[in-house]
């Protein structure tokens, strides 16, 4: 009875000594981990130009209606109007290869009630739908066609919509000067931080570039998934980028 003595107090010190160590050691951990996080600041910093759209495109759309005994002539009819709107586009110094015309499309009608609700199956007719897209880097060319394309009324062909968008292609190339830029922001922000804590800013740990955004100029409608505003020739594109920077005594 009197010899199990020392061997429960060995095990007894052995259970105490393991526990310190592994103590000891998380408590390490946990000092080095909340050393290097107390010692980490990170900012968002952001950049911007203003840029000048370098292609327009302008859409429209064109309906006529056919009933079910001149469905024929009404497509002919979409067909040749087809060939005038080319011509006029291209008396307007446009070419060929910048205009684009989608195929046909017909939507059935149907009679409908006062409720708006279809009461039969019965087919009364068509709707006979085309659009054009010219593309073209020369920008005064499509916004004066845009300008001009009322005239196609004088040839019996009624615009039922049309559009001009701007766009700016060189958006690859701007990009790597943006986050640059959007990087340097933030480490001069992490810098006038650190001179107030008195603490000098280090190395950069981690960078996240954020989305572009593509606005009109002075406009804060940013998004989450980016913005493309393709309503104004005249854009601000900007660029965020959130880096962690380490902080030295």
């Amino acid at each position: 009875m009197e010899q199990k003595f020392p061997k429960i107090t060995m095990l007894l010190a052995a259970i105490i000594l393991a526990g310190g160590i592994t103590g000891g050691l998380w408590l390490h951990a946990w000092q080095n981990g909340k050393s290097r996080a107390d010692n980490t600041i990170t900012v968002t910093g952001s950049a911007k130009i203003k840029v000048t759209s370098d292609l327009a495109k302008w859409a429209a759309g064109f309906t006529r209606q056919a009933s079910l005994e001149d469905i024929k002539a009404k497509l002919e009819l979409a067909n040749s109007d087809t060939a005038q709107i080319r011509e006029f586009i291209k008396s307007y110094g446009i070419e060929d290869a910048s205009i684009t015309f989608l195929p046909i499309q017909t939507e059935a009608m149907y009679n409908y009630n006062q409720g708006g609700e279809k009461f039969s199956q019965m087919l009364t007719g068509y709707n006979i739908k085309q659009e054009v897209r010219v593309e073209n880097s020369d920008i005064g060319k499509v916004e004066f066609l845009a300008q001009e394309a009322k005239k196609l009324i004088d040839k019996g062909i009624v615009p039922e919509y049309q559009r001009t968008e701007y766009f700016y292609t060189k958006l690859a190339e701007l990009r790597p000067t943006l986050f640059a830029e959007a990087t340097k922001d933030a480490q001069e922000k992490a810098t006038a931080i650190g001179q107030v804590t008195g603490s000098t800013i280090g190395k950069v740990n981690t960078a996240r570039t954020g989305v572009i955004q593509i606005m009109q100029p002075n406009s804060v409608d940013i998004s989450d998934y980016g913005q493309y505003d393709l309503s104004t020739k005249e854009k601000e594109v900007s660029a965020t980028v959130s880096a962690s920077f380490e902080l030295l005594p």
